[in-house]
Formats: C-alpha cells, sequence, structure tokens
C-alpha cells in the first residue's frame, strides 16, 4: 500500500501542476509559450502510456520487484535533478527538464500496469482482483496528498521567496509602489497585490529571480517520498505458501485438483492411461 500510495502521490503530484510549473521556471525563453506548455501536458499523456506499455513488458523480464526499484532509484535521482535544470536556465536546461519529466510521468503510468501482477506474484491470483480494489485506496489517497502536498510547498516556497525579496527592497521604495507599508505584506501578497515578478521590477540590480526555485523543496520532498517507498518495497515478501493459490474450482471456490496429465504414447502405440 505505501509503495503504491507514494509512488502515485509523487506522479500526479507534478502532473497537477505540470504546466505551471514549466511556464515558471522557464518563463525567460521564448520558446517556452502557450502553445508550449499544452504541448507539454500532450506529451505526459503520451508518456504515461508508454510506460504502461514498456515497464508492464521489463516487469516480465526483471521481476516486479525490482520494477519497482527501478522506479524509486531511477525516480528519486530525476526528481533532484529537475532542481539543477531549473537553476541552470537555459535551452539545454529545458531540454533536460523535458527529459526528466517525461521519464517520470513513465514510471507513474508503468505503476499502475504492473501492480496487479506484482500482487499475483505475492497473493496469488485467486483473490487478487479482490486485493487490487483494496490497494486502490492508495490511489485514492495519493490523489489527495499529492496536489495536496505539491501546492503547500509551493506556497511556502513563494512566501519565503517574497519575505527574502521585501527584505532587500527598501522599505520606502516599497510603501511608494504598494501604498502600504511592508508591515502589510500578509494582506497585499494574499490580494495578489504583491508578487514576485512586481517586487523583481524595485529589486535591486542584480537581484536573482527566485521563480525558477519555487519548486525546489517540492521535489526534493517527492524524492524523500520515493525513498521510503523503496524501502517499503524491499520488505514486500510473498505470503507463505498455504495461502498463495493460483487455480480456483468453478463450482465451490476451492483450490481446484491437479490436472492428470496423459502418459506419452509408446511409438506406434496408444495413449497409456493416467496415473
Amino acid at each position: 500500500w505505501v509503495v503504491l500510495c507514494f509512488n502515485v502521490t509523487a506522479g500526479i503530484g507534478v502532473i497537477g501542476v505540470a504546466k505551471t510549473m514549466v511556464n515558471e521556471i522557464f518563463s525567460d525563453l521564448a520558446i517556452v509559450t502557450a502553445a508550449f506548455a499544452g504541448t507539454y501536458v500532450l506529451m505526459i499523456s503520451v508518456f504515461n502510456m508508454v510506460g504502461r506499455f514498456f515497464w508492464a513488458s521489463t516487469s516480465d523480464y526483471i521481476g516486479r520487484k525490482n520494477t519497482y526499484h527501478c522506479f524509486f532509484i531511477l525516480g528519486t535521482i530525476l526528481y533532484c535533478s529537475i532542481p539543477f535544470w531549473a537553476g541552470m536556465g537555459g535551452v539545454t536546461a529545458l531540454i533536460g527538464f523535458y527529459i526528466a519529466t517525461m521519464i517520470i510521468f513513465t514510471m507513474y503510468g508503468g505503476g499502475f500496469a504492473t501492480i496487479p501482477a506484482y500482487l499475483a506474484d505475492m497473493f496469488g491470483t485467486m483473490h487478487v482482483g479482490g486485493i487490487h480494489g483494496r490497494l486502490l485506496t492508495a490511489w485514492s489517497t495519493a490523489g489527495v496528498l499529492g496536489p495536496f502536498a505539491i501546492t503547500y510547498l509551493r506556497n511556502m516556497s513563494k512566501d519565503n521567496a517574497i519575505n527574502d525579496l521585501v527584505a532587500q527592497i527598501d522599505p520606502a521604495t516599497f510603501a511608494q509602489t504598494y501604498g502600504a507599508p511592508v508591515s502589510q505584506l500578509a494582506e497585499l501578497v494574499k490580494a495578489k497585490t504583491v508578487t514576485i515578478a512586481n517586487l523583481m521590477e524595485i529589486a535591486p540590480a542584480g537581484t536573482v529571480d527566485p521563480t525558477g526555485t519555487l519548486y525546489n523543496t517540492t521535489m526534493y520532498a517527492m524524492a524523500a517520498l520515493l525513498v521510503i517507498a523503496f524501502f517499503a518495497n524491499l520488505m514486500v515478501r510473498p505470503v507463505a505458501s498455504k495461502h498463495h493459490v493460483e487455480n480456483t474450482h468453478p463450482a465451490d471456490g476451492k483450490p481446484a485438483a491437479p490436472v492428470a496429465k496423459p502418459s506419452p504414447a509408446p511409438a506406434g502405440g496408444a495413449l497409456q492411461p493416467a496415473e
């Protein structure tokens, strides 16, 4: 449950703010237009779908547990790389950011495609439908937790950035620009009168625009969730063999008896009766 919940929390949180995030981090690039952001959102769906095919197929060769290990190890690295690309700036950083996020989205889709087979490996196929239904409560929880965490952490970073900028601006200049003293900053921010963009217009020369770093805390938090999920996945073990049932009798739901196989026919002779 923890494995799926934290994997989905990280993925769905980023999906919810993807368009806003790419616009804010790379707002200084001419290529990042409304059309570019729209295409970016479209590619999220494409890579989500590709991930369902790719990772499900890969799990047939490396195992379900190892596939989830890949999600968490690779995902942690990719989430931690996003602040690097955001701070670097430029077209190269945009390409790196694009690639990193698209790989993340493949793992979001791959997690859903792989989990039924993972459950069958751990519990057998007898009750896998019911077990999968219960496990989907993790997805429901993540659907609330992910957007909330992303929004909360982003707003916290924005408030900290605004406070840092205001600390560098002369109070008289601030009061002249906004018609209110610095002591009313909270009210001005709530009314969206004060923003990072218009603070940068009156900030001292050489002040670094913090917009590109607003999601750093968020990405590190998502990476931390994946680290926890990695250790949860590490502790997953199959149920005891007496509970691991693969087949059921269609009439009474009890385990089916082993099916007798006929002995190979001798050369030129009839089939021998099964044992």
